[in-house]
């Protein structure tokens, strides 16, 4: 028999339905609308008048054939953008760079799943790669999605606009987890404000330069760092797309490394950037700030993530910077939840 729409409306308000336990394939949650790009243009045609900031990762289609060659990365595309064309400090560099084919910018060996697969296989690539974005297909000539940690943070929110009784805050014990707790009642005590997924903030003063914002990102594994001022307050946040952009392109696109997002310092060094180098911190960072509180609701920290098409809030309490919270927690999150139910499943 039918579940009837009473019966089914009764299982939501009682977080009963089985969200989380219900995700079983990729499919379910990637994007069907995939950036593509034609094997056939160049870096110049591919941005033409965009903002490259608002260019995500596009698959390279092979223009004959219809097949996924490749990857175009978007820290690719933000490592190659010209800094000074147009300008008076325009060189042959900015130029050259524009012309070059999209296909010798392109990951060949991109990281890609079947629609089949599980979403806790691409979130395992994820975490373990340090990649944002993974095509989905079985036959490279029908490319049918591709997944970023957008689209795990859109699943979360869509839970949340769907269960929306607000429940009283219940912490999460670990002899929980070896009961028959549902999946979405432990990511409901689990995972319920920011305190509760944001990490160790990573900060810089604003007066430092580029290439300690450099050291500290490779270092410490992250792509943002908050601004600090002589108070100690945070003033800004700079995100490693807000240096790719400051920093020239290479002179050949033979030099670009494409298993790290950021070069190392050393060739940096190499290529003549030191005065890129050597400018604070604070004079490249373009992100816009946006803080929580600790005790924010996780669905409001996810809803501020949307609304503003950002991937990092800063948790303040008292005007002091107690953590973060990227798109990169969401997905490990998301992670957790979905090995545990691999575990309840066994």
């Amino acid at each position: 028999m039918a579940q009837s729409v009473i019966d089914l409306f009764q299982q939501l308000a009682r977080n009963e339905f089985g969200f989380f336990e219900r995700l079983q394939t990729v499919s379910e949650i990637m994007s069907t609308t995939v950036p593509t790009v034609s094997s056939e243009v160049s870096v110049g045609e591919m941005i033409g008048r965009r903002d490259p900031l608002a260019l995500g990762s596009m698959a390279v289609i092979d223009a004959a054939k219809g097949d996924v060659i490749g990857l175009l990365k978007h820290t690719t595309i933000l490592r190659c953008l010209p800094r000074y064309v147009n300008t008076l400090k325009e060189c042959d560099r900015d130029r050259s760079i524009l012309t070059v084919n999209v296909c010798d910018l392109a990951t060949r060996k991109s990281p890609h799943v079947s629609p089949s697969a599980g979403p806790l296989q691409v979130l395992e690539i994820m975490v373990r790669q340090n990649c944002d974005s993974v095509l989905v297909y079985d036959d490279p000539h029908e490319l049918r999605g591709i997944i970023t940690p957008v689209s795990f943070a859109s699943a979360m929110l869509l839970y949340y606009r769907v269960f929306q009784t607000q429940q009283p805050l219940q912490r999460l014990r670990l002899i929980d987890l070896d009961s028959d707790l549902s999946l979405d009642e432990i990511f409901c005590r689990g995972a319920q404000t920011a305190r509760d997924v944001m990490s160790q903030p990573v900060t810089v003063p604003g007066r430092e330069p580029v290439a300690t914002a450099i050291k500290l990102m490779q270092e410490c594994a992250v792509s943002h760092l908050p601004i600090l001022d002589e108070q100690n307050q945070v003033t800004g946040i700079v995100t490693r797309n807000d240096i790719l952009m400051a920093l020239q392109p290479p002179s050949r696109p033979g030099l670009l490394d494409h298993s790290v997002d950021l070069p190392p310092l050393i060739d940096l060094l190499a290529s003549g950037l030191e005065p890129v180098l050597s400018e604070p911190i604070s004079s490249v960072a373009k992100g816009r700030l946006i803080s929580v509180s600790p005790t924010s609701r996780l669905a409001d920290v996810l809803t501020r993530l949307a609304e503003n098409g950002r991937d990092i809030v800063v948790v303040q309490d008292d005007s002091q910077i107690q953590g973060t919270i990227s798109l990169t927690d969401i997905v490990r999150v998301f992670r957790t939840l979905m090995r545990l139910q691999s575990l309840k499943t066994m």
